[in-house]
């Protein structure tokens, strides 16, 4: 027990990290050399002490051994001696929330294997595995910019257990770095601070797996899932559309691809009212391939934002079979319930207030085809989305107090000085964040022979006015986007 406390109390991490980036590099290393040699030659007296030692060492200081300990305890078939499965277990959660994310840097493969397993509900609940997760990930970068094999992992539990809520902070980050991208290595050392996530984030690390497009695509489809869940039109149309515009192998559409697309053009309409348009720098193959497997979801787009509701019912009911086998039943419902509510907030555009009585009227349900039944009905379908956010005005008794009244509100008219204020705040902060990740990017493409390549190129056919703008970078390297580092599916 003396050479396992000596060997503990050897590490002076706070004293080396004061001196030098270089000095704490150096006694880091040692430590885990230390701690392997320790672990080879004292595997019975640490698991014998496994409680006492785990006690004695923060975490936040030495996660090098804590983690050493911890994992070796956890892979035994039964808790060693003197250490339950419970204490075991918190002693997990202690160190998940509370690790040295430089230190861990250095033991990156034990890390990943203990955080993965967590992620993957196999320790906790899944309310506890996916908080406990997604605060690691963010521990680890805070950021939130790069992507790591473990979080596929998270996505995957959050959806599977219908835990969503605690994921949302990593989901919600805007990903731009993926293990493998050119361009990423740098020469500072691990334990420097002021190292971006894309260069101590790696396969070589072992803080993650390496990534295809496929794991991309999925993540980005289970986000979406997620997102749905929660009602949350916006950000599932904004991962879905990052799945139907991903670069692949011979500009071709993977059935993930095509999955997300029948969505997308779903959540489209529950989003904007209307049918969405292809960002432009879809693949031209892509959009032909998307508006044939999708035809049917195209119809029932292109019925959305007209006044044949009976059409838009009678696509719906004889496609059934399809939505169903498809897993979209539930969103197309959705859609059909929308139908009259976008109706009605499209009235806006006519009208600053309108009775009830007009309102039904003038709007049709496409789950009958025909006009509500009654203004209360109506009334009730109003208040409903006025409750909801979903239509931004509020009904009003008229002069007479026997019709009640939709006024409609200016989008201005809602917004108070603060929240104002608060929404400049929020537009600069992303502003900032985004010339951050610009910066970053710019340097790591600056640093790879393949871009610096393209760049000559490009001069050299700008010089001799003969750039065909159909052709570039993009199109000569299909086997790799070097903007993401990842493999292309094919």
């Amino acid at each position: 027990m003396e050479a396992v406390t000596a060997t503990l109390a050897a590490f002076k991490p706070t004293e080396a990290a004061a001196h030098s980036v270089k000095k704490y590099d150096t006694v880091i290393k040692e430590h885990v050399g230390a701690v392997k040699s320790l672990l080879a030659n004292q595997r019975q007296v640490i698991s014998a002490n496994t409680a006492e030692l785990l006690k004695g060492i923060d975490p936040s200081i030495d996660s090098i051994a804590f983690l050493a300990i911890l994992q070796f305890s956890l892979e035994t078939p039964t808790p060693p001696p003197g250490i339950d499965r419970s204490t075991l277990l918190d002693e997990t959660l202690r160190f998940l929330l509370n690790f040295n994310p430089l230190q861990i840097r250095y033991v990156g493969l034990l890390f990943r294997k203990l955080l993965e397993h967590t992620a993957a509900a196999k320790l906790f609940t899944p309310a506890v595995s996916v908080e406990t997760v997604a605060t690691a990930l963010l521990r680890i970068d805070p950021t939130g910019s790069m992507f790591t094999s473990t979080h596929l992992v998270l996505a995957k539990t959050a959806y599977q257990t219908a835990w969503i809520e605690p994921a949302l902070k990593v989901l919600d980050c805007d990903i731009t770095f993926f293990p493998g991208m050119a361009g990423q290595k740098d020469a500072k050392l691990l334990c420097d601070s002021s190292l971006h996530p894309a260069a101590f984030i790696s396969v070589d690390t072992g803080l993650t797996e390496s990534i295809k497009s496929a794991s991309v695509l999925e993540y980005n489809l289970l986000s979406a899932t997620c997102y749905m869940s929660q009602r949350d039109w916006t950000k599932a149309y904004r991962a879905l559309e990052r799945v139907i515009t991903h670069p692949s192998k011979d500009k071709g559409v993977s059935k993930t691809m095509d999955e997300a697309y029948k969505r997308w053009l779903l959540i489209g309409l529950l989003k904007d009212g209307k049918e969405p348009t292809l960002p432009s720098y879809t693949a031209t193959m892509a959009k032909h391939t998307y508006t044939t497997l999708g035809m049917p979801y195209k119809n029932i787009a292109g019925q959305f934002s007209t006044t044949n509701a009976g059409q838009l019912k009678a696509e719906v009911e004889t496609n059934q079979k399809l939505w169903e086998d498809d897993g979209t039943a539930t969103l197309v419902s959705e859609v059909v319930a929308a139908y009259q509510k976008w109706q009605i907030i499209n009235l806006r555009e006519i009208f600053k207030r309108i009775s009830i009585s007009q309102l039904r009227q003038m709007t049709l349900s496409a789950e009958t085809g025909e006009i509500l039944k009654d203004d209360e009905e109506a009334a009730r379908l109003v208040r409903g989305m006025t409750e909801t956010g979903l239509l931004k005005g509020e009904l009003e008794s008229g002069d007479s107090g026997n019709e009640l009244y939709l006024h409609f509100h200016d989008d201005s008219d809602l917004m108070t000085e603060a929240e104002f204020a608060q929404e400049i705040a929020l537009r600069y902060h992303n502003i900032e964040s985004l010339g951050t990740q610009y910066k970053a990017a710019n340097e790591r493409l600056s640093g790879s022979k393949e871009y610096v390549k393209h760049a000559v190129r490009e001069q050299k056919r700008a010089e001799k006015d003969a750039a065909d703008p159909g052709i570039g970078f993009d199109s000569q390297i299909e086997d790799e986007d070097l903007m993401t580092g990842v493999q292309a599916h094919g």
